[in-house]
């Protein structure tokens, strides 16, 4: 597939040298001698209009400055196949012309010709073409004809075999203007395939670019990131000797609270529950005396303050009371 494309496109570019061989011009006049007198039509878009018979100077008037002058024969034009080698491809006209006396019983001045390529055996390694000849000499008295009323035909149109017409270009392909239209659409071609390898490279170069002007800002912010991230575990190592010094302090805290507890209760009192959040102690338990002297045992300690009752003190079968005490500890 690939190769059919790029064949393909090869041949579209051949076609861009092929008019510095052969101009395309805007119309074309068509010119039929005809005893004294010329028949001339003029060709635009495949539709000939007939323009009628003028004398030769007359006829000569009718051209204009772009349009091609083509001889209309009216004779049927000879057809030679060729097998040819795949190689001679791009220089198949070069190749016809300098063996035209070998291929033909013609030498190229004495004929003229065009040579089209028919298909590709690339199996075999050959092409085949044929060869269009038509000998100057049956169209000698129509050019003779008009160069006496002062017009010079570029191309013949005559008519195949099966009735189809076919235009031959008088002037014979010059080898050195193919040579130069070959290298111009060899320069061409070396231009588009540049211009679509730069298409191709210049994202990723850009890329690369980018990628590098990144590296060196990471490489340029490498030391503040390193200094910041050493920061960062200084800083954490300190938060969690701080949380590990808070928390020895609170245990000990909370050590020095039982024992303050212990001293400032009474004997006959014992506790079924303590709390200690956020510096508040909660106190539930039993007394065998009366539970209001507790308030004054523990607002007697040094480290508590503020007592005060959660809840009434009930009182219970064995004649004892129970109580729910809260206190502050103080910082």
């Amino acid at each position: 597939m690939l190769a059919e494309f790029g064949l393909w496109w090869w041949e579209r570019m051949g076609e861009l040298g092929r008019p510095a061989q052969e101009p395309r011009a805007a119309d074309t006049l068509l010119l039929r001698p005809d005893g004294d007198a010329i028949e001339i039509g003029r060709r635009r878009r495949g539709r000939v209009r007939p323009l009628g018979r003028f004398a030769p100077g007359a006829a000569a008037r009718q051209r204009r400055g772009r349009e091609r002058v083509t001889l209309v024969a009216g004779v049927a034009l000879l057809r030679c196949p060729l097998t040819l080698p795949l190689a001679a491809e791009r220089g198949l006209a070069t190749l016809v012309q300098y063996e035209m006396d070998r291929l033909t019983p013609f030498a190229a001045a004495e004929v003229v010709w065009a040579c089209r390529m028919l298909r590709r055996d690339r199996a075999k390694g050959s092409l085949q073409a044929e060869l269009l000849l038509l000998p100057k000499a049956r169209i000698a008295a129509a050019l003779q004809a008009l160069a006496d009323a002062g017009l010079t035909a570029s191309h013949v149109e005559a008519s195949l075999p099966g009735g189809a017409l076919q235009v031959l270009p008088l002037v014979p392909p010059d080898p050195g203007i193919m040579q130069r239209a070959a290298w111009r659409v060899r320069a061409a071609g070396g231009l588009c395939a540049a211009l679509a390898a730069a298409c191709v490279a210049l994202p990723v170069a850009r890329q690369w670019q980018a990628l590098d002007r990144i590296e060196a800002e990471i490489a340029t912010l490498r030391p503040a990131v390193a200094e910041a991230q050493a920061l960062q575990r200084r800083l954490a190592g300190a938060g969690a000797e701080d949380a590990l010094t808070d928390g020895r302090g609170r245990a000990a805290d909370a050590l020095a609270t039982l024992a303050a507890l212990t001293e400032a209760l009474p004997d006959d009192t014992y506790l079924t529950q303590l709390t200690l959040q956020q510096r508040r102690i909660t106190l539930e338990g039993q007394t065998t005396g009366a539970a209001s002297r507790l308030i004054a045992a523990v607002a007697a300690e040094s480290r508590l303050r503020d007592p005060a009752f959660t809840a009434p003190v009930v009182r219970g079968d064995a004649g004892n009371e129970i109580f729910s005490l809260q206190a502050e500890l103080a910082r």
